[in-house]
């Protein structure tokens, strides 16, 4: 099976990728506000549902999960399984669905996602596994890539996960006493990554991730950037500059960005140094290779 020819853009678009709870989500939402269009249908989390379909295809076809994606590296060495996937995902983009993405006045304007003349594209944490396929079809792509420590991931992936938990146990005894066609298992059985219910489980997922993004990025001629978490923080003003100049947004005043950069939480870094638990889980993780090279080993 030939390589679909990728598709010609008259603007490449911007994927956002970074581990889950990297804060993907906020600069997403930074730049959004800013003028770069993310989809007309996005969740809380900023994502387009659109692209977040497609990826969700692309990971269950291959049998692998957001908190599991090793399905999809093992997917991606056979090229001709790889091409039949990249040519579908063609020919929906180049199809009306993606009028669900571009939403009813970019259709008007533009009529295709390719003819799109606007600063665009799409953020899902699975671009780093993903990324291979859309270079295919964007090859321009532009590429910011966000890192956070992996305490405060693996944490907040926890706690998350241990509330969903106690959510479904406190709905257990009605669930599983209702009557139902479903099985007591379908309708009150565990659901949920038993994987990020420890903080051992969180950061080795994070390993995964910001591993995977390293080598997948390295050597590609795509314009990117990779933005740590603690250091926007830190100046979020300065940092936010460089992402809106590095996507091309027009006419963005410094009065816009400092607008914007109101609602960033200097306080959300380096969570962990105030919980004693995970710092002696930091202690025996500090020289962990990704952890020294983004320098996280010297904290506390």
């Amino acid at each position: 099976m030939a390589e679909p020819p990728a598709i010609a853009c008259a603007v490449d678009p911007v994927i956002l990728l970074g581990m889950h709870r990297s804060g993907t989500t906020m600069i997403a939402q930074l730049l959004d506000e800013l003028g770069l269009f993310l989809g007309a249908k996005v969740q809380g989390d900023h994502e387009a549902i659109y692209f977040l379909e497609l990826n969700d295809l692309l990971f269950k076809n291959v049998n692998a999960t957001w908190d599991h994606p090793a399905g999809f590296l093992a997917f991606l060495p056979h090229e001709s399984a790889v091409e039949m996937s990249v040519r579908c995902l063609r020919g929906d983009l180049l199809s009306r669905s993606a009028r669900r993405f571009m939403g009813l006045k970019n259709s008007v304007q533009y009529r295709s996602i390719d003819a799109l003349g606007r600063p665009w594209g799409w953020k899902d944490p699975r671009n780093v596994f993903t990324l291979p396929l859309w270079l295919k079809l964007f090859p321009k792509a532009k590429i910011i890539n966000i890192v956070r420590n992996g305490i405060d991931v693996a944490s907040s992936l926890m706690v998350r996960e241990r509330k969903l938990l106690q959510g479904r146990q406190a709905k257990f005894d009605q669930r599983y006493n209702r009557t139902s066609t479903r099985s007591r298992l379908q309708r009150a059985g565990y659901r949920g990554s038993a994987r990020c219910l420890s903080i051992e489980g969180g950061f080795s997922l994070w390993e995964e991730y910001v591993g995977r993004a390293e080598r997948v990025m390295e050597g590609l001629p795509n314009p990117q950037v990779t933005v740590v978490y603690e250091r926007f923080l830190e100046k979020p003003k300065k940092h936010l500059r460089q992402l809106v100049d590095f996507c091309q947004l027009p006419t963005v005043s410094d009065q816009a960005i400092a607008k914007s950069c109101q609602s960033v939480n200097a306080g959300r870094g380096l969570a962990f140094l105030n919980d004693p638990e995970l710092n002696r889980f930091y202690q025996s993780v500090r020289t962990d290779p990704l952890m020294v090279r983004y320098g996280y080993d010297g904290l506390g």
